[in-house]
């Protein structure tokens, strides 16, 4: 079957008007609808069931509409390397959709605040009956839909909400006792098991639409705040763009050789395909698609590289799951309670050495370096430099998962905290806290050749730089320090 619109318990969705009660998929659609599809993060045309829904319904018309919100963004902590790159998506989205006679109308308001008043207003202007839009997780993106709600009710229109972040309604998946799971494996069997059965098609794109008489509104060249950005690597928005890149990554056999070359980062062994996944403009529905036409519709007896490649699509999904779960993940708190009693270290000095690149510890300042010129860093990378930060620096891991929401391209707030919230061991599924990556153990394991830290060191000889730090005393300082934060939270406990 296709994916359709579902009926999620964390945000009410308003009545439909001529719809049966608590059976949002079957509406009676009027003659004269006119439809507004309102993308946040799924930037695309294609694999986009509200967007198929609006088209559906709107009988006399559909438009496009993006809003931008410079405030709230910026209290969100996304940076220009984001900000940019999702206007270079806007763009590609914009002409895609005109292809069809879809007109997109861009707002730049200063705050989510700022958002029920600006929809209404569309709303009035053009004769609006509903606005489609996909789900988002955040406790603010849903208190913002909640208000956008609540201003249609007095203008007989209404928000009505889709899956288009996920390949799954991943909301509905829960353990035995009926409580969310706080553990991927579990998560992911039973992932496996709702996806298999299923039969989850991805939709066929919108054809030509009837026109709505609205016209498209012209994109800025940038944001409010946000200055555009020109990193070293090229990253063109759109979904031509990525599902392209995609192709490439199944045809050369990188995703065959996946679990082989992941975590070698001197390799171009990933799919990098992260930013367009971010943005939406690439669905993972269609990640999974476009390999199951070379390795079979039974995920489950893939090679180990795309089955490997696979599962990461699925911890993407395990994050939505933990924001749409456990509202605390949205509001800066961890998910290990105990981890709120850690005596954290504060240095500005040794934090921004970390920013910069200038810790004395190769592999560590090779990725700070690559982040900050091209807005990406390497996986395995990440890993290691989040995990010296939280444990080896002792410096609290809010501030590297703000430092990486400013600098990344590919920002996408559940897996950046989910992330580093494993790596600080502080969140679900995380490493045990006695678990610390050596850093210089890491560089000469997965960069054997050096190849990656001469490339981001532009040849920085061995040394010179002094380390900032001793890897063995201060995981030491590491491991009592937890300990001790543990003992703490268990007395306090009893």
């Amino acid at each position: 079957m296709e994916a359709q619109c579902s009926h999620s318990p964390i945000l009410h969705r308003p009545t439909i008007r001529g719809a049966r009660s608590g059976a949002p998929l079957f509406f009676m659609i009027a003659d004269d609808m006119k439809t507004l599809i309102w993308f946040r993060d799924d930037l695309r045309t294609e694999d986009h069931s509200a967007l198929l829904e609006a088209v559906k319904r709107g009988r006399s018309g559909v438009a496009g509409l993006f809003i931008a919100t410079p405030l709230t963004w910026k209290k969100h902590r996304v940076g220009s390397p984001r900000v940019t790159f999702t206007l270079s998506c806007l763009a590609s989205l914009k002409s895609d959709l005109e292809a069809i006679g879809i007109p997109l109308i861009f707002r730049e308001v200063p705050t989510y605040a700022d958002i029920p008043q600006t929809v209404a207003d569309i709303v009035r202007s053009h004769d609006i009956d509903e606005i489609h839009a996909g789900l988002e997780y955040g406790v603010d993106e849903i208190a913002r839909d909640r208000a956008v709600s609540l201003s249609l009710k007095g203008l007989d229109a209404s928000l009505n909400l889709c899956d288009t972040q996920t390949i799954l309604p991943v909301y509905r998946i829960r353990n035995k006792a009926g409580l969310p799971y706080k553990v991927f494996t579990p998560f992911r069997k039973a992932w496996e098991e709702m996806y298999l059965t299923a039969n989850i098609e991805a939709p066929n794109p919108p054809s030509e639409t009837v026109s709505s008489g609205i016209a498209s509104t012209p994109l800025p060249d940038a944001i409010s705040g946000f200055a555009p950005w020109t990193p070293k690597s090229t990253w063109t928005g759109g979904s031509e763009t990525a599902i392209a890149r995609l192709k490439r990554f199944i045809e050369e056999e990188k995703c065959f050789e996946y679990k082989n070359t992941r975590d070698r980062p001197d390799l171009d062994g990933t799919s990098t395909l992260s930013p367009w996944l971010a943005t939406g403009s690439l669905s993972a529905s269609r990640c999974l698609t476009e390999l199951s036409k070379t390795y079979g519709p039974d995920i489950t007896s893939w090679p180990e590289g795309p089955r490997c490649w696979q599962g990461e699509l699925v911890w993407r999904e395990f994050y939505r799951y933990v924001m749409a779960s456990f509202p605390e993940v949205s509001q800066r708190q961890p998910m290990q309670q105990w981890t709120t009693d850690i005596d954290w270290r504060d240095s500005p000095k040794d934090l921004q050495a970390w920013k910069d690149g200038r810790t004395g510890i190769d592999i560590v300042d090779a990725g700070m370096i690559q982040l900050k010129e091209t807005g990406w860093m390497h996986n395995r990378v990440r890993m290691v430099v989040a995990m010296f930060l939280s444990k080896n620096l002792l410096i609290d891991w809010r501030h590297g998962e703000d430092h990486f929401s400013s600098s990344l391209v590919d920002y996408d707030f559940a897996s950046n905290n989910g992330g580093w919230q494993w790596a600080a061991s502080t969140g679900t599924d995380a490493a045990p806290y006695f678990r610390i990556f050596n850093a210089e153990t890491q560089g000469e394991r997965f960069d054997h050749d050096g190849n990656y830290r001469r490339q981001w060191l532009r040849g920085r000889p061995k040394g010179t730089v002094p380390p900032i730090v001793d890897l063995k005393t201060s995981r030491v300082r590491a491991i009592e320090t937890f300990k001790a934060a543990q003992a703490d939270w268990q007395m306090k406990s009893h």
